[in-house]
């Protein structure tokens, strides 16, 4: 029965739930630390981890596992929802950042890139050719998708300066200013180990068991993996209704042990870094940013129309930057500066 795998009431708004999920992470982002996270972020503390495919049974670019050391930094609890991107471009248009026609939004300058495709059913954001607006269902507190990788950087620094911080990124050149103090992606190394919730060796983001099923995560199970043991199969019963996407609203499933929703599942997730599969084998063993070219950028998390191979917590995947197939992201930002 679909009642089996609820995590949250349907009586409950999507506003009530992403709300929940930024009470939450302001009252968990505290963690070995007296100084409170920014809204809707946790802070996760530095430290080294194993990083990779303890279990060896994913993709080449997931080995060797190595040591890696991070820095503290605040993660986002949630994944950028549609309301967020919808205030940010709302700011972005007032002020000039975005040129928006009927097939999506993009930045304005020499380095002008594709931000948002908005002719896309899955992107919940609509224009009508004066401003932006929610379109009806899947919208108010889901994940936003069909965003760019570009897409996910601008927006980092739209909501620095809406905030009043500095913006890491030039989006001329889009390249990073690590010394900022506004918004940005997340490094690979960092998404792994706030996914990971300080525990070491496991094949999820949680701890109490190595398998997967509905009640965890939003994903396509289709039984291929010994590690798969959901009792209904296919996407998610509670958002499979016909009308893409198959989102589940940000904070509909269990947080991991760091206070942070969706790891897992719901949609992919932009990074920083660019992608190489060999990389590991030359990785720097402090604060990692991934190498210094490539043509595609990695991607995290998996998707609810993916099975549950992509939703390991050493799972990496690569997409084109330019590209949106169930795109989102979440934040991150420096914890000192």
């Amino acid at each position: 029965m679909r009642s089996a795998v609820r995590r949250f009431s349907h009586s409950r708004t999507s506003f009530s739930l992403a709300l929940a999920c930024f009470i939450l992470a302001v009252g968990g982002g505290t963690v070995g630390s007296d100084v409170a996270a920014p809204l809707g972020m946790v802070l996760i503390p530095g430290g080294s981890f194993q990083m990779g495919d303890a279990f060896a049974e994913g993709c080449y670019d997931e080995l060797p596992v190595h040591t890696v050391t991070l820095s503290a930094f605040y993660m986002g609890a949630c994944e950028v929802t549609n309301d967020e991107m919808l205030s940010a471009l709302q700011w972005a248009q007032a002020n000039g950042r975005v040129e928006v026609t009927d097939a999506g939004v993009y930045s304005v300058g020499a380095g002008r890139k594709k931000l948002l495709h908005l002719d896309l059913e899955e992107c919940r954001i609509d224009w009508d050719g004066r401003r932006f607006s929610l379109k009806e269902g899947k919208a108010s507190g889901y994940p936003c998708v069909e965003v760019t990788w570009h897409g996910a950087v601008a927006y980092c620094n739209f909501r620095s300066e809406m905030e009043g911080r500095v913006p890491c990124y030039d989006l001329e050149t889009w390249t990073c200013d690590w010394a900022d103090d506004g918004y940005r992606l997340p490094t690979d190394a960092e998404w792994e180990r706030a996914a990971r919730g300080g525990a070491e060796g496991h094949r999820f983001t949680w701890s109490d068991t190595e398998t997967i099923d509905h009640t965890r995560a939003n994903y396509e199970s289709t039984g291929a993996q010994s590690y798969d043991v959901s009792l209904t199969r296919g996407l998610h019963p509670d958002y499979d209704d016909g009308q893409a996407p198959y989102t589940s609203p940000v904070g509909s499933f269990p947080a991991n042990a760091y206070g942070l929703y969706d790891m897992e599942g719901n949609v992919w997730e932009w990074i920083w870094d660019y992608w190489d599969p060999n990389y590991y084998l030359s990785s720097p063993l402090r604060d990692p940013r991934g190498p210094d070219s490539g043509e595609y950028r990695v991607v995290r998390s998996g998707r609810w129309g993916y099975d549950a191979s992509a939703c390991r917590v050493s799972a990496r995947r690569h997409g084109w930057p330019a590209g949106r197939r169930q795109m989102g992201f979440r934040l991150a930002m420096n914890a000192e500066i």
